[in-house]
C-alpha cells in the first residue's frame, strides 16, 4: 500500500483540500484522536456531505491500524441499527491509506455536553439510556459486544426533521463473535483482550476475563451514573481503576450524590453495575425496560442539542451551578486585543467584571479549536458551542478568569479560518479536561452574522 509523502520524504498527516481515493474532496476537519482523524468530506460524483474517517501518519504505517480500521467498517455494516453511525463506504487509497465514509452526523458528544452541563436532567438521561440499550441490544444480538462505550462515543444528533437522537459513533474495538470473522482478524477482537477506557470498564474486562453482553451494560450503566451525577467513581490510572473497583464491597449510590433521583431508578442503574455480571441485568434489552418502568417516562426524544441563554446553560441541567462554575464577565479596554488577519494577538491580563451577566444564545458547534496561551504555547482543543459572542472550549489545560488567549477556529457554514483574541470568561474542571465560556474581542461583524445564521437553524431551548 502507498501512503502520502511531504516534500522531505516523510510520511504527513491528510489535510484540508485534498481528494481521498478521486472521490471524496476533505473540507473541514471534525475531530482528531489518538486512533484516527475525521474530516466534513464532499462526495464529488453524489455531491453528498460525508464524514470521512482516515489514519493519523503515526499509524499510518502500523498494519493493525490499518486492519482495524477497516474492521471497524465491518462491525457498523453487521450492526447496522438506527443507533450505530451508518458506514456507507470503505477502502483503501494509494495515497491516504484506509479510510471508512460515515454518515454526516450533526450534533455533539455525549462527553462535550457532560463537560459543559456537568449532569443532564433525570428525563434526558432516560431517554438517552433507552436509546442506548436499544442499539447495544440489538448489536449484542447480532455478536458483536462493543467494549468501549463512554460518553465520547455517544454522539446526540439531529436527523432530517429536526428530532434528536442518540448514535453510537465508535466500534473500533468492538469483540465480534468468531462466526463473523476471517481467520487473520480474530486477534483483533479477542474476547479476552484488557481493551477499552478504565472508568467505564466492568470488572471482568479490567481482570482480563471474557466479555459478553453483561460488560456492555455495565458500560452503559457507568455512562447512566455520570449523566445524572456529574462524575464516575473509580478514576485514575488502569492499575489504579482496577484495584478500586476490585476492593468495592457494593455498587456506587446514586442518590448519595444526587438526591432527587427516584430510589427506583437509582436501584436500576446500580443493578447495572453490579460487581459480578450475574447480578446485573443480562441483556441491555432489560435494562433499557427498566430505566422506562421506574422512572415512569414515556419513550420521547431528548431535548441536549436547541440553541439556549447563558442561563439555561449554566444551570437548566444542573441543579448546583454555583458550585460547578467560575464565572465572571469582562469589559475589553479601548483597542486592547483587536484581532489581526495575519497573526494571533492574546489579551493581557484580566478585566473588569460588570454587575451582571449578559444573555446570549448559543448553539452546539463542535470543531477544532487552536488555543494559543499568553506564553506562546499553542494548544489543541476543540469547541462545543458557539455564540456571536463568544464559545465553549474544552481544552487540556486550564486558564485563570480573565485571561487574554488567541483562538483559531473554522467558522460555521463557510468554513473559513477565523483567527482573533478571546477572554476567559468561567471555567469548569472535569477529569484531564476543562471546559471554558470564551468571550471574543472585538469580533468581525461578517462572523457575528454567519453566527447569527447558524444559529437560526436551530430550535430554541424551552423553559
Amino acid at each position: 500500500m502507498c501512503v502520502s509523502y511531504d516534500t522531505v520524504g516523510t510520511v504527513s498527516d491528510p489535510v484540508v483540500g485534498e481528494v481521498v481515493d478521486a472521490r471524496y474532496e476533505l473540507r473541514r476537519l471534525i475531530a482528531r484522536g489518538g486512533m484516527g482523524l475525521v474530516f466534513e468530506a464532499h462526495q464529488k460524483f453524489t455531491r453528498r456531505t460525508v464524514a470521512i474517517k482516515l489514519l493519523p501518519a503515526d499509524l499510518l504505517l502500523q498494519t493493525e491500524a490499518q486492519e482495524r480500521l477497516l474492521r471497524e467498517a465491518y462491525a457498523l455494516t453487521t450492526v447496522r441499527h438506527p443507533g450505530f453511525v451508518e458506514a456507507l463506504d470503505a477502502g483503501v487509497c494509494d495515497h491516504h491509506g484506509p479510510y471508512v465514509v460515515l454518515e454526516m452526523l450533526e450534533g455533539r458528544t455525549l462527553e462535550g455536553i457532560l463537560a459543559a452541563r456537568r449532569r443532564l436532567t433525570l428525563e434526558n438521561a432516560i431517554q438517552l439510556g433507552r436509546q442506548l440499550c436499544d442499539a447495544v441490544g440489538h448489536a449484542n444480538a447480532r455478536g458483536v459486544i462493543h467494549r468501549d462505550l463512554k460518553p465520547s462515543n455517544v454522539f446526540v444528533a439531529r436527523n432530517e426533521v429536526g428530532q434528536e437522537t442518540v448514535k453510537i459513533i465508535d466500534l473500533g474495538v468492538a469483540a465480534v463473535a468468531e462466526a463473523h470473522l476471517a481467520a487473520h482478524d480474530r486477534k483483533l477482537t479477542t474476547a479476552h483482550a484488557v481493551i477499552g477506557t478504565p472508568e467505564y470498564m466492568a470488572p471482568e474486562q479490567l481482570w482480563g476475563h471474557e466479555v459478553d453482553a453483561r460488560t456492555d451494560v455495565y458500560a452503559i450503566g457507568m455512562t447512566l451514573y455520570e449523566c445524572l451525577t456529574g462524575e464516575v467513581p473509580h478514576t485514575g490510572s488502569y492499575p489504579e481503576v482496577l484495584v478500586r473497583v476490585s476492593n468495592a464491597t457494593e455498587p456506587p449510590k446514586v442518590r448519595r450524590k444526587r438526591a432527587d433521583v427516584p430510589p427506583a431508578v437509582a436501584l436500576v442503574i446500580e443493578n447495572a453495575l453490579e460487581k459480578e455480571a450475574s447480578a446485573r441485568f443480562q441483556t441491555a434489552a432489560e435494562l433499557g425496560r427498566a430505566l422506562v418502568a421506574s422512572s415512569g417516562f414515556r419513550p420521547r426524544w431528548t431535548s441536549l442539542l436547541s440553541a439556549s441563554t447563558d442561563e439555561a446553560q449554566s444551570g437548566k441541567e444542573d441543579d448546583e451551578p454555583e458550585r460547578a462554575i467560575k464565572l465572571v464577565r469582562k469589559k475589553a479596554r479601548p483597542g486592547e486585543g483587536e484581532a489581526q488577519p495575519s497573526a494571533v494577538q492574546p489579551g493581557h491580563g484580566p478585566r473588569e467584571a460588570p454587575s451582571r451577566r449578559r444573555q446570549f444564545v448559543r448553539a452546539p458547534y463542535v470543531t477544532p479549536v487552536l488555543i494559543v496561551a499568553p506564553t506562546g504555547t499553542e494548544i489543541d482543543a476543540r469547541s462545543e458551542e458557539i455564540s456571536e459572542e463568544g464559545m465553549l472550549v474544552v481544552s487540556p489545560q486550564s486558564f485563570a478568569l480573565g485571561a487574554g488567549l488567541g483562538l483559531r477556529f473554522a467558522s460555521p457554514t463557510t468554513g473559513e479560518m477565523i483567527v482573533l483574541s478571546v477572554s476567559v470568561r468561567w471555567t469548569r474542571e472535569g477529569r484531564g479536561r476543562t471546559a471554558m465560556g470564551v468571550e471574543f474581542v472585538q469580533a468581525p461583524p461578517a462572523l457575528r452574522g454567519v453566527v447569527a445564521r447558524y444559529i437560526a437553524t436551530f430550535p430554541r431551548a424551552q423553559g
